[in-house]
């Protein structure tokens, strides 16, 4: 889900008056419809242990920038609809919704302000909304404390507890807020088909229903342990290890979306238990703690798949670099060996190239290497294999059972669609492919040899007018 929104260039920020209204009417109605889960999870008046609905925002300002801050104001207001009197508003409503306005605005804007690449949620982006959940939290704690009449004497056990609650629920909720701010971005960037694809893909698969279901049954159990006595709510602890376990399987998307589901569930039914606020203060750290244990572990996960792919993909295309597909060629020909089979190798070379990068400029360069990726990638079969070379050059492995006259076939599908023409802008041009074609065994036992083989072939296609294909050993 990440990558994905990492990738769009959607305008969430536009400023057209159709824009800003339909993003003002948004920001109002999910704050108000947050508010209307705060208010289920109340605890005394004006204090809920989960309000996401500032945290929502925060992220909000962050995306859509200052020009919202009104928007926010408005929000603050019509969102404690009907719990709040509105018609009779006065000092000791406003001040709560100014401290509300001016530290979650504030801590959105500075959030952009750092973080200028509002859709690339990299680990700069994770690691700074952390603090500032933490830094937020507790400025809202600190300065509710300070201005609350209700709350009796300073110190006092009661004092403590509220403070406490208050403290950590802001914490949850901002935290909270992220996987919600997420699926906002993943649905605007892709639309409902491609969501409602992506979750009968990757989410409506076995093992993770049942580690959601192994989640919320392990919750349950907890939380039902209780009623004999709340000192088993410290068993709630091990509701972390199936939900971290989500964000080394699969990622920080996956890890997010059961913290977010796993822990909500939980607080609902220590609410509907009737549990203390000692009970309640607990799973509300263990919540923040959940969030931010999948967050770093989502994080780890996530530079290892980096590492990984820049280990064995292109950075520009993203095709196997010639370790990978080394390896993979490798077993290909093991596999052929074993069932007695031909394998064919294919080295292209783009005739051209050179000239559409002194002419419209290596940017156009290397978009044209990622067009011919792809085509080169429509040509072949999935059991095949792919990687681009080096410079303007490519390698296919063709698997078992082809032939000679297969192979040209593929050959010559690669030249008829590399020869249409590319647009670049306001001028097309058109460039060809020489090809290189080598057949195990025939000309060889090892991919190197298959290589250098097909490589030859290729020079010999390009001495024979260039466009066209050779195999090895084939004089015209």
């Amino acid at each position: 889900m990440i990558d994905s929104v990492e990738k769009s260039d959607v305008n969430f920020g536009s400023s057209t008056a159709k824009s800003y209204l339909f993003n003002s009417v948004f920001f109002i109605v999910s704050f108000w419809s947050l508010n209307q889960v705060a208010y289920l999870f109340s605890v005394t008046e004006n204090v809920s242990i989960f309000y996401p609905p500032s945290g929502f925002a925060m992220l909000l300002i962050y995306l859509f920038g200052a020009k919202y801050i009104p928007v926010y104001f408005i929000a603050i207001i019509i969102g404690g609809l009907p719990h709040r009197d509105i018609l009779n508003y006065d000092l000791n409503l406003f001040i709560p919704d100014i401290r509300q306005l001016v530290i979650y605005g504030s801590a959105g804007l500075l959030l952009g302000k750092i973080h200028p690449k509002k859709l690339t949620l990299n680990a700069t982006f994770f690691y700074l909304l952390i603090l500032t959940s933490i830094v937020t939290a507790f400025l809202s704690a600190t300065i509710f404390l300070m201005s609350s009449q209700e709350l009796g004497n300073p110190f006092s056990t009661d004092w403590f507890e509220s403070v406490s609650l208050f403290l950590v629920g802001n914490l949850t909720g901002s935290l909270t807020a992220l996987p919600i701010f997420i699926f906002y971005l993943y649905l605007k960037t892709i639309g409902w088909d491609a969501l409602k694809s992506d979750v009968e893909r990757n989410v409506l698969r076995p093992e993770k229903i049942i580690a959601l279901f192994i989640i919320l049954f392990l919750s349950f159990f907890v939380v039902s342990l209780g009623m004999f006595s709340e000192n088993f709510s410290t068993y709630y602890y091990l509701v972390l290890v199936p939900i971290i376990w989500t964000a080394v399987k699969w990622g920080l998307g996956t890890g997010l979306m059961y913290a977010f589901i796993g822990n909500v569930f939980t607080l609902a039914m220590y609410v509907l238990f009737g549990y203390s606020y000692y009970g309640l203060l607990e799973v509300q750290l263990i919540f923040s703690v959940s969030i931010i244990s999948t967050i770093l572990i989502g994080l780890v996960h996530a530079e290892k798949d980096l590492f990984y792919k820049n280990s064995m993909y292109d950075g520009l295309t993203g095709l196997a670099n010639m370790r990978l597909f080394k390896n993979l060629s490798t077993s290909m020909i093991a596999s052929a060996h074993r069932n007695g089979e031909k394998n064919a190798l294919l080295f292209i070379d783009i005739d051209g190239f050179k000239t559409i990068n002194d002419t419209f400029g290596h940017k156009a360069g290397d978009d044209l290497l990622r067009q011919i990726s792809v085509l080169l990638k429509n040509c072949i079969r999935d059991s095949d294999s792919i990687a681009r070379f080096g410079g303007d050059e490519f390698i296919i492995q063709l698997d078992g059972g082809i032939s000679e006259s297969g192979a040209e076939t593929v050959a010559s599908n690669i030249i008829e669609s590399i020869s249409n023409a590319f647009d670049f802008g306001e001028s097309v041009a058109r460039v060809g492919a020489s090809i290189g074609i080598s057949i195990y065994p025939r000309d060889g036992a090892d991919i190197d040899t298959l290589i250098s083989k097909a490589d030859r072939a290729m020079y010999a296609a390009k001495a024979s007018g260039k466009n066209c294909y050779r195999l090895h050993g084939q004089s015209t």
